[in-house]
């Protein structure tokens, strides 16, 4: 063997060697960049805690403090997974973060990094117990910090950006009753070509009821009047309304993949049979075939107060030093439309304060509504208004509570516990004077509205809209078919998904107006422009017209890019409540703009009018006619006691 070929081989057995040692020695011990969290198998897209109405960020602050949340989890799905970000730590040593369950059960911990970084973390949810329609999660900071005091620096972590995500069984369906399984990413409702009224009517009423009946899950639920029937997903249903024949539903090709729920009938037959998905009672229908023989409607027993426990406005927090307990309502549950105040009757318990200070601000985002001092009687009642500028669709409170103990450098255990009383109340009033725009949906629509749909071919945006407004609304929406001129001069709000000139020959004035093919119409305040865009548009937008809102889909020779324009709001982390201003709309680029342009921003005071000035002249000259008239009798008062 040449000294080169015994130089090669010997370079082969030492790279064999250590090709070696490598699999065989295990991880290594050189630090990885942090992976991603890996999803677990058999879980639907992640849905960020936000779209469930909660805060998708929590500070935990101190060791061995409590931090909970309650995850919202519908009937027959269980939460499998919670990830998020974990980062924010200060003065944390040798930590970890464990995630507990209701039940006490471990559900695993994350390892607090060092340093400024933020990580990814992944936690199990699988095994985590369910219990009134809630998956109750506490987080609890552990770490090696020597014994601290008031004084010291509290360990403290952020975990933000958090999601979780469901599943559940999603088996062929055999009856009606398992047609709607606890989870679905999609719900497809087909008209067919030239829909009859009733056939939309019926589309959009099943829209606002499933749409609920999935709460707080998102689930996407369209209307197509396509030909063909949509082709079928593992994560989507799909069902056919049909006008004629007798007034039934039917599960077709039952047992497979491809099963489609059938709703036929003729006339009111068709939104009649709907109403079997007014709740969960469609489980009763445990065979391929049912029928609504007859459906009657209750008037709800409307109230414009209820108390916190019943708007869900709960909450507790242990302070020392300052903590804000938040808690806010969703105005569409009173179900009254849209409100213009709303007023507060606060109570709260608390640990009654012998040594040191204590304090309480509420406030409603900058506004601050009341401050109090937290005295030794452990009750705080107060009242206060909550005023038309704060006035959104979800109204928020934040309680800052401040404790400083009397004794300097207090042991950790030294501070009061706040409890939010479940008896305490919110009273509104009915009214439009408030912000208007995006922010004042969906309460403007709760519970009935109008629908105006100019052609058959865009019931699909008027169902993208529903469907959006009602993920987000308390009560049941009922959308109601008609016609524009019928529905211009009535007072309910109304979705209208006509042309812009449709609008505008309606008597209506909305802030942008698509013209033609290419040009808009922008009728602001106080400047009104029309302007040549050289290509479409598709717009999404709210403003008031006769004391009520007016939810408006127009485009122009492309109406592609109103699908756009839903999918931006679809898009949004809160969807309707991510919006400000009055106006959404995509032009021929593809690029979303959101605008305010009349409505939707800060409250602008209504301008009175020239006549105002005659008033205050006149209130100013009555004024001297006074005071002259009571020194004159005050003179004569005088002259006849010196008399």
């Amino acid at each position: 063997m040449t000294e080169t070929a015994r130089s090669v081989l010997l370079r082969l057995m030492v790279c064999a060697f250590l090709a070696s040692a490598a699999f065989s020695a295990g991880p290594s011990a050189i630090a990885q960049p942090p992976k991603s969290p890996d999803v677990v198998p058999g879980a639907a897209q992640p849905i960020t805690l936000s779209q469930l109405g909660l805060s998708d960020k929590i500070d935990i602050v101190g060791s061995n403090q409590n931090a909970d949340i309650a995850i919202p989890t519908p009937v027959g799905v269980q939460p499998v997974q919670l990830t998020g970000q974990i980062g924010s730590v200060v003065n944390v040593r040798n930590g970890r973060v464990d995630v507990i369950d209701s039940r006490g059960v471990v559900l695993g911990s994350m390892p607090v990094p060092t340093g400024l970084a933020s990580v990814p973390f992944s936690i199990d949810l699988r095994t985590a117990k369910v219990g009134d329609g809630r998956t109750a999660i506490t987080f609890v900071l552990r770490d090696d910090n020597a014994d601290a005091n008031s004084c010291s620096q509290s360990p403290s972590l952020t975990l933000s950006q958090m999601t979780t995500a469901f599943s559940g069984p999603v088996p062929s369906p055999t009856t009606i009753a398992d047609f709607l399984p606890g989870y679905l990413d999609e719900i497809l409702i087909r008209v067919g070509p030239e829909p009859s009224r009733s056939q939309q009517q019926a589309a959009l009423a099943l829209v606002a009821k499933l749409t609920h009946l999935y709460r707080p899950i998102p689930v996407r639920i369209d209307v197509t009047a396509a030909a063909q029937l949509p082709p079928a997903k593992p994560l989507r249903r799909i069902i056919d309304i049909r006008e004629g024949g007798e007034g039934a539903i039917g599960l077709e090709r039952p047992g497979t993949p491809n099963a489609v729920l059938t709703v036929t009938g003729v006339g009111d037959e068709l939104e009649r049979q709907v109403e079997l998905f007014s709740d969960r009672r469609f489980g009763l229908a445990q065979t391929p075939f049912a029928a609504t023989l007859s459906a009657s409607h209750e008037a709800p027993q409307l109230t414009d107060i209820k108390t916190f426990a019943e708007l869900g406005m709960t909450g507790e927090v242990s302070v020392l030093g300052t903590r804000t307990l938040y808690a806010g309502f969703d105005v569409s549950a009173f179900g009254l439309g849209p409100i213009s105040r709303a007023k507060a009757h606060i109570k709260a318990r608390y640990t009654p304060v012998v040594g040191g200070e204590a304090s309480v601000v509420l406030r409603s985002g900058s506004t601050v509504l009341d401050s109090r001092r937290l005295d030794e009687s452990g009750l705080l009642d107060t009242t206060v208004d909550i005023p038309a500028e704060v006035i959104t669709s979800n109204v928020g409170m934040g309680f800052e509570i401040r404790y400083v103990p009397r004794q300097e450098c207090a042991p950790l255990t030294d501070r009061i516990s706040f409890s939010l009383d479940p008896e305490s109340t919110i009273s509104i009033t009915p009214g439009t004077r408030n912000r208007g725009g995006f922010p004042v949906l969906p309460m403007a629509f709760t519970p009935d509205f109008a629908v105006v749909v100019d052609d058959w071919n865009r019931i699909g945006f008027a169902a993208q809209a529903i469907n959006l407004l009602a993920q987000q609304a308390s009560v049941v929406l009922r959308p109601r078919i008609t016609d524009l001129s019928q529905a211009a001069a009535s007072r309910p709000g109304l979705l209208a998904v006509v042309s812009g000139d449709t609008l505008s020959g309606a008597g209506m004035s909305p802030p942008l107006v698509p013209v033609g093919s290419d040009t808009a119409a922008i009728n602001g305040v106080p400047t009104a422009t029309d302007v040549d865009l050289n290509g479409p548009l598709g717009v999404v937008q709210a403003f008031t017209h006769n004391d009520r809102m007016v939810l408006a889909v127009s485009g122009s020779e492309d109406w592609s890019l109103v699908g756009r324009t839903f999918d931006h709001i679809r898009g949004l982390e809160s969807r309707w409540a991510s919006l400000s201003g009055d106006v959404v709309a995509t032009g021929s680029a593809a690029e979303t703009v959101s605008l305010t342009i009349r409505e939707g921003g800060g409250l602008v005071s209504n301008y009175p009018g020239d006549g105002w000035k005659w008033w205050a002249w006149l209130s100013i000259g009555a004024g001297c006619v006074a005071v002259i008239v009571a020194v004159a009798v005050l003179v004569l008062r005088r002259r006849r006691l010196g008399h």
